[in-house]
């Protein structure tokens, strides 16, 4: 859990860098593709994080049940009435919630079990792996709105790895069978280390810049308008579906935006 957990900190701390010193315009600013804004992306982040925590400590059974029992919670109050905290109220809930949640992830052991959604438990080590995914795809939609380019470290593995292991998710809610066809994802690390997936010699293979992949994995950007080499008719199908997390498929940002 060590390497996992410190690669959570450091993404941690990066996005606390980028908002901290923000102005309360851009904490405000919305983004261009739904209405949200900066401010609401960290309370966002800081509900999942509190709500891991609980279920980490054993208080809930999944998320469903924190959602169910959460009206009488202060935290949650603050989340539904998210108008009301100032910028510095939900960086400081952030900072709290991360920091128990970090120390309850780096004392379990890695194949524990988790709950997180009904029926889907997790092991300790992807649940980690999974809030560090979450938390670099919000902070890109938080970069975009800045106007600047996302940060990508080699830790980024964490989001590849989803991408991959979510594949067969991927196609069943966009109600499509999972084929049988091999497929190779080659990409880049911003080091220039090669991380890899599946039969290198497959005719359908996605390669190119981590980043990139990483980016079309979390819904942030369309394949069409990357670096990726996507070859193949079923990479191509998977390019266009494939996403991290779980609940109902995302669109991709239309192509040329």
């Amino acid at each position: 859990m060590k390497e996992i957990v410190s690669d959570l900190i450091a993404e941690q701390a990066a996005v606390d860098r980028l908002v901290a010193n923000l102005s309360l315009g851009e904490w405000e600013r919305e983004y261009r593709y739904e209405p949200w804004n900066i401010k609401d992306s960290i309370i966002h982040i800081a509900f999942f994080d509190y709500a891991a925590l609980k279920l980490l400590r054993g208080e809930a059974t999944d998320l469903m049940a924190i959602s169910a029992e959460s009206e009488q919670d202060e935290y949650v109050r603050q989340v539904k009435e998210r108008g009301e905290m100032s910028p510095a109220q939900a960086l400081d809930w952030w900072r709290e919630m991360r920091t128990r949640m970090d120390a309850a992830l780096y004392d379990k052991d890695p194949k524990e079990r988790i709950p997180w959604a009904p029926g889907l438990p997790m092991s300790a080590k992807s649940l980690a792996s999974a809030r560090l995914m979450e938390l670099w795809a919000h902070s890109v939609d938080v970069y975009d709105a800045l106007g600047l380019p996302p940060l990508v470290e080699d830790r980024i593995t964490s989001t590849l790895f989803l991408s991959w292991q979510a594949r067969p998710n991927a196609y069943r809610i966009n109600n499509l069978p999972l084929p049988e066809t091999p497929l190779y994802l080659e990409l880049t690390l911003p080091s220039g280390r090669l991380w890899t997936k599946g039969e290198p010699g497959a005719a359908d293979s996605i390669r190119g810049a981590a980043a990139d992949w990483a980016l079309v994995a979390v819904r942030r950007r369309n394949w069409r308008d990357t670096g990726l080499a996507v070859s193949g008719p079923e990479a191509r199908r998977f390019a266009d579906i494939a996403q991290t997390y779980a609940g109902r498929p995302d669109p991709l940002p239309p192509a040329g935006t």
